[in-house]
């Protein structure tokens, strides 16, 4: 029984050391862990004036977490808040992220992931990037390069990301493409890397 668990380990280990991230590949920085980090890098499609991302929960509260102003000291109406939005988690309640950009000092809201990618239009950056791929759960491994590395070209911006599970605890990792110009996005798991007994339930 001792020898089976013992060539189980093995073998887990040697399929979770299988998956290589190529050597032209740059480790994601850690100062992009945070989601609420990235939107300030965000350069928008069209020309605003003014631009936020908000935070809602299920007890109706609100929070800002990102502004950005072009035109200085100019006042804008208090908008209603939207009842939808994107990232969509705060389980067992709930809370979504949404946009409010102001054209003409007119509101528009962005409260779909079709509408963020809609918003951030051309892949400017790797944060842009980062934020897309969130859209398909597919998150930063700052512990591990196999889940946490990117390159960039003209055309395209590749990553290796992961997908978490909390029970059992592990990580998957996943090449991901995404064509600057569309937006589109492709991905394709490589496999487990990580991966415990432990089982954490919300």
């Amino acid at each position: 029984m001792k020898i089976m668990l013992m060539f189980s380990i093995l073998f887990s280990n040697l399929i979770f050391s299988q998956i290589i991230v190529p050597s032209d590949y740059i480790k994601i920085p850690d100062t992009l862990r945070s989601r609420n980090d990235l939107y300030k890098f965000i350069i928008p499609n069209q020309k605003y004036e003014y631009w936020k991302v908000m935070r809602k929960d299920d007890t109706l509260e609100e929070k800002l977490i990102y502004e950005n102003k072009e035109v200085k000291n100019i006042k804008y109406v208090k908008t209603h808040s939207s009842e939808k939005g994107f990232f969509r988690e705060c389980l067992p309640g709930w809370c979504f992220t949404y946009i409010t950009a102001y054209q003409n000092k007119k509101p528009k809201y962005f409260t779909s992931e079709r509408e963020l990618k809609d918003f951030i239009g051309y892949v400017d950056n790797l944060p842009e990037a980062l934020l897309l791929a969130r859209t398909y759960n597919l998150l930063f491994d700052y512990k591990n390069p196999i889940g946490g590395s990117f390159k960039i070209d003209k055309d395209f911006i590749y990553l290796y990301l992961a997908k978490f599970e909390n029970c059992p605890v592990s990580r998957e990792a996943f090449y991901v493409k995404i064509n600057r110009k569309t937006g589109v996005l492709e991905y394709e798991s490589k496999g487990i890397y990580y991966k415990t007994s432990d089982c954490y339930l919300s």
